[in-house]
């Protein structure tokens, strides 16, 4: 089973699959409008993921037959218990500063092009089942 934490913005270069929490993230850290001591969680979250979850040393894939590139999506193994559970918390901390989220799963990602012990990165499929939380 892999888990993923949404928005409800778009990504155009992955099959319009929904954006991930880290983005939404970043942007309510910048927003001033937001009070100091949730811009503070937020980044104090957000230097958790930096110091235990690495980066993907590959996102996509480039097509021969478009050369158009095409981004895959992260997904967390279930096992990775203090990852899924940093990012409920970065998902409540983004509710409070107005941003909706989401958990979903699935057992079928897509065609994995990276993984680690506690990621993936799957290219996904034109119709990937997952269960909404």
């Amino acid at each position: 089973m892999y888990i993923r934490f949404i928005t409800p913005k778009r990504i155009a270069s992955a099959r319009g699959a929904a954006d991930g929490i880290f983005d939404a993230a970043h942007l309510c850290w910048l927003d001033k409008a937001n009070p100091v001591w949730l811009r503070k969680s937020i980044r104090d979250e957000l230097d958790w993921f930096n110091e235990n979850l690495r980066i993907p040393k590959r996102f996509g894939i480039v097509t021969r037959k478009s050369n158009r590139p095409y981004s895959g999506i992260c997904w967390f193994r279930d096992g990775a218990h203090h990852c899924i559970q940093h990012s409920r918390l970065l998902c409540i901390l983004l509710r409070e500063a107005g941003t909706y989220t989401s958990q979903i799963s699935t057992v079928e990602p897509g065609d994995i092009v990276y993984r680690d012990d506690l990621q993936i990165v799957a290219m996904p499929r034109m119709v990937t089942e997952v269960n909404w939380k």
